[in-house]
């Protein structure tokens, strides 16, 4: 097998993955019980990595492309990672760790099923109307898509705290 066999493959994989990521998508929107924001920030990450795993597929050598048509788990692993990438940058909105003009603003739904005690109070949660909710769907899909993003944020947040507790 040539490169050009192997990334045929390799873009077909990728199609499939595509079209069952949106129709996820359209059936977490669809099912709307409370989960709806934690699943589609993590189905938009997992868009963002999709999308940026198949722009990086022209820039490898013939041997790492025909290492990746050997597997399925090398060709959704990128896309599943940008998805828990996207969930953790959702819990630094949520946390108020990351906010500014740039970043969605998350406020508390007003009514919420679970007690305030409760870990599933995390669900009870939604962007502040729809300019924070497309803030929240961009940075998703970035999260996904630049995975160096989310992990250098992580380190410039450690980083402060260290230098926080120097000072």
């Amino acid at each position: 097998m040539n490169r050009q066999d192997a990334l045929n493959i390799l873009w077909k994989r990728l199609f499939i993955i595509f079209v069952l990521l949106l129709a996820a998508s359209l059936g977490a929107v669809a099912m709307a019980d409370g989960y709806t924001i934690p699943s589609v920030v993590f189905i938009v990450g997992n868009i963002g990595g999709y999308v940026g795993f198949h722009r990086q597929l022209s820039h490898l050598c013939e041997e790492e492309v025909l290492s990746l048509c050997s597997s399925w788990f090398n060709v959704l692993l990128p896309s599943f990672i940008g998805g828990i990438l996207a969930g953790l940058l959702y819990i630094l909105f949520i946390s108020g760790v990351v906010q500014g003009e740039l970043f969605p603003h998350i406020v508390d739904d007003k009514i919420c099923r679970y007690p305030d005690n409760s870990f599933y109070v995390i669900l009870c949660q939604h962007a502040d109307g729809y300019a924070s909710y497309g803030k929240l769907l961009f940075w998703s899909f970035v999260a996904g898509f630049n995975q160096n993003y989310v992990v250098d944020l992580i380190e410039n947040i450690k980083g402060s705290k260290k230098a926080q507790g120097e000072a």
